[in-house]
């Protein structure tokens, strides 16, 4: 009875992870970050990124990086994928994305689809729905879960579920360092694709921080640097590199090492660029904007590219809106035979 137990619990695993053994897909373990210009240029940082500016899809890289968030946030975004041969060769990625702050946590929904298959970035057509769930242990830990499930059509119709687990910690100052955070993940456990992507069970750390600030604190530098180890078969080295000016302006580069594409001579060695502006929107003349407390708000857009593997080109763009201010005030607490 213990055998046919044993073997058949081999059989069930055996079709999970039988599929991590198939020939792997160029840009597989890439694919998700196409979908918006900050996940492009954000290094996959599990620690938030340079200057700490997570976005709702970070819940595929670190499920806990939305833990602070205040305000409901959307966001949208979309990129074009292109390789300039003679006969034009086009394909896309995009994603929509909810994110709404409660008194239990954040709870976070995206929508996502990549519709791609120009050079070698043969991703086929897939959309996916991830959830996610984080909450602040403290001031300086937050913990995280997300599920992801999605379907892809190639030759057949295939489907992907799975779950990620991540925590971000704030160090503080570390020697020149300032504003430290330390993120880690594992990503993908569950059941991938028949083509073996998204690896399952990536676990990933990171590191980030600011690196010198000048001109009064208006322009700051700072980096971020992350290392997984897909199916712990892989390595991939992330890094990334951002200057913000004045609170308005963030410039960002991001590069990635994968070894695994590097040895089967799939080169993409080019750092992404991009661009990231805020600016706020006043509607006090709005009843119902008054009444929710969303007079004024902020809205961030976005805009990157990247050159990719052989001759394809990512041009990537979005637009998010988080509605309200953030509180910074420190509550008020009141005694009692106080006025």
């Amino acid at each position: 009875m213990l055998k046919k137990n044993l073997a058949t619990v081999f059989c069930l695993l055996l079709l999970v992870f039988m599929p991590t053994f198939a020939e792997p897909v160029v840009g597989g373990n890439y694919c998700f970050r196409l979908t918006h210009p900050d996940l492009l240029t954000g290094a996959a940082s599990s620690a938030g990124g340079a200057f700490f500016s997570a976005i709702p899809a970070s819940i595929a890289v670190n499920p806990s990086l939305t833990a602070s968030e205040q305000r409901i946030v959307l966001n949208l975004g979309y990129t074009v994928l292109f390789e300039p041969v003679e006969n034009l060769s086009m394909g896309g990625a995009g994603q929509i994305a909810l994110l709404v702050p409660s008194r239990w946590g954040v709870f976070t929904g995206v929508v996502e689809g990549v519709f791609c298959d120009v050079g070698k970035l043969n991703l086929k057509n897939s959309i996916g729905l991830r959830a996610g769930f984080s909450k602040d242990i403290n001031e300086k830990l937050y913990a995280g879960v997300a599920l992801n499930g999605g379907a892809r059509w190639a030759d057949d119709t295939q489907w992907s579920l799975g779950f990620n687990l991540g925590f971000m910690y704030k160090w503080g100052d570390l020697a020149f360092l300032r504003d430290v955070r330390i993120g880690g993940a594992v990503t993908n456990l569950g059941k991938p694709y028949e083509n073996g992507f998204p690896a399952i069970g990536s676990p990933r750390v990171g590191l980030a921080g600011t690196m010198f600030t000048v001109a009064d604190d208006r322009v700051s530098c700072g980096f971020s640097l992350d290392v997984c180890a897909p199916q712990f078969m892989n390595v991939v080295l992330d890094a990334g590199l951002q200057i913000e000016l004045a609170d308005v302006v963030v410039v960002k580069t991001a590069w990635q090492f994968d070894m695994r594409d590097t040895l089967d001579k799939n080169y993409n060695l080019i750092p992404s660029v991009g661009i990231t502006v805020r600016f706020g929107i006043n509607t006090k003349g709005n009843q119902f904007m008054a009444e929710k407390g969303w007079q004024q708000s902020e809205v961030i857009t976005s805009a990157a590219w990247q050159k990719l593997y052989g001759t394809t080109h990512a041009v990537s763009a979005a637009a998010a809106i988080n509605l309200g201010l953030k509180d910074t005030a420190a509550p008020e607490i009141i005694l009692w035979g106080e006025n």
